[in-house]
């Protein structure tokens, strides 16, 4: 894996930015550490217009004391003309897989992405998502919903806590199962590099994958765009992106 000049990513042959080898090409993500300066980008890069449809999904924020600062991202779009419909995974299988197939763009916020894996299996939508990506359907994802794109998020673990479901006193203690996330592509973000909140945690993850070209680091004011099999970053150039 290599980056240009422009900011474009070159993939390891095997690999492609938005998914395995033979994904369909129509697959486009944006991925983020954070949601601030991220608007113009989708306006720019995915096609986004006034008025679109947005299935915003908000459990990984659900489980984090911050997690109200995410959520807040949903009326902010809103004020600035998208229709955001939030799409709580904890409701009605066939009103959640109704709200996803009406949406023009699929935005999972940030949180805890072991927490947001989980949702998504117990909804049983994950292979729905996949379906609408193939199908051109954009996929953002702020953080926690960065990482789930990977084909397995158990990388993560150094900066989100797993929360297993607690044990009775007689039950014994499982190591904790692998977790395969959405498959969406092939890399895996590490979000919050450099950042005061989380940056210590994306230093060990790196740290732990240390030559391994298939994780890219992402700054909170940084976004990869993959698309056409191809990755290139983008800055956002939010300076409020730049203090978390």
């Amino acid at each position: 894996m290599r980056q240009s000049a422009d900011g474009i990513i070159g993939m390891e042959e095997g690999k492609a930015a938005g998914g395995g080898t033979g994904a369909p090409s129509r697959r486009r993500l944006l991925l983020a550490s954070s949601a601030a300066g991220l608007l113009p980008l989708m306006r720019r890069w995915l096609g986004l217009r006034r008025g679109a449809v947005v299935g915003f999904v908000p459990n990984a924020s659900f489980a984090e004391h911050y997690g109200f600062a995410n959520r807040m991202t949903a009326p902010w779009w809103r004020l600035r003309g998208l229709d955001v419909r939030v799409v709580d995974l904890d409701g009605r299988r066939s009103r959640i897989c109704s709200l996803l197939r009406g949406c023009d763009l699929l935005y999972l916020c940030g949180g805890n992405s072991f927490h947001l894996m989980r949702c998504l299996r117990a909804a049983g939508v994950a292979p729905l998502i996949r379906e609408l990506v193939d199908s051109g359907v954009p996929y953002v994802g702020e953080s926690a919903g960065a990482v789930v794109a990977a084909p397995d998020i158990d990388y993560i673990a150094p900066m989100d806590a797993r929360r297993e479901p607690a044990t009775t006193l007689r039950a014994r203690r499982r190591p904790a199962a692998p977790t395969p996330g959405l498959g969406l592509t092939d890399v895996h973000v590490v979000p919050h590099v450099g950042g005061r909140m989380l940056g210590a945690a994306a230093d060990e993850i790196l740290h732990m994958h240390a030559g391994d070209a298939g994780y890219l680091p992402l700054r909170n004011d940084e976004a990869l765009l993959a698309e056409g099999g191809r990755m290139r970053r983008l800055a956002t150039g939010s300076a409020a992106a730049r203090l978390l």
